[in-house]
């Protein structure tokens, strides 16, 4: 019964990601002007065994503001790692006083349950309580689901995370020249 429930989910999340992709973009989208957008996504290495979570905040003219990322102990699953890094790359932007408007993810499951409340996925309640929080009380924020294709920044924050022992944060002016040839390359004006 479980299984066949996994199946028809995985169907319907592949047809809805088939849909989307006929029509969405292959490169990062700038927020508006004068808004600030914070990527994050979370991944798992099975070679290594490591888990890493990161980001990336730019704003409308696509300058990097901030850059971060670190390996997480094991979460109870994927989507709970993306959950991870939304609520954590959320905190990371208050402490560095910057008031994003977007948050996005290239997760849809991770977003669905944030968004949908009636999507109950049990091992993630109290990951999507957190980030419904943090939702409702700064009204001025949206949590996104964007295509893998449009997040190459933020997926080489996490390969890196996974790679380096360390937690890491960058913040203007400090990116290695990777991320800045990364940034440039992933721009698309609006």
């Amino acid at each position: 019964m479980l299984c066949g429930y996994q199946e028809a989910r995985t169907s319907i999340l592949t047809s809805a990601s088939r849909r989307e992709h006929i029509s969405s973009p292959s490169r990062w989208i700038a927020p508006p002007i004068n808004q600030l957008r914070l990527d994050v996504d979370a991944a798992y290495n099975v070679n290594s065994n490591r888990y890493a979570i990161g980001g990336v905040v730019r704003n409308h003219e696509g300058h990097t503001l901030l850059a971060f990322g670190k390996q997480i102990t094991k979460p109870p699953s994927i989507v709970a790692a993306e959950l991870i890094a939304i609520e954590e790359g959320f905190l990371m932007t208050q402490t560095q006083h910057l008031r994003i408007n977007q948050i996005t993810s290239d997760s849809l499951m991770a977003v669905q349950t944030v968004t949908n409340p009636a999507e109950d996925f049990g091992y993630t309640g109290a990951f999507e309580t957190n980030i419904r929080n943090l939702l409702e009380t700064h009204a001025h924020l949206k949590l996104e689901h964007v295509l893998r294709t449009t997040y190459g920044v933020a997926h080489s924050l996490i390969s890196f995370a996974i790679s380096f022992p360390s937690p890491f944060v960058w913040i203007c002016g400090e990116f290695p020249a990777w991320l800045v040839k990364l940034v440039i390359e992933d721009f698309t004006p609006f």
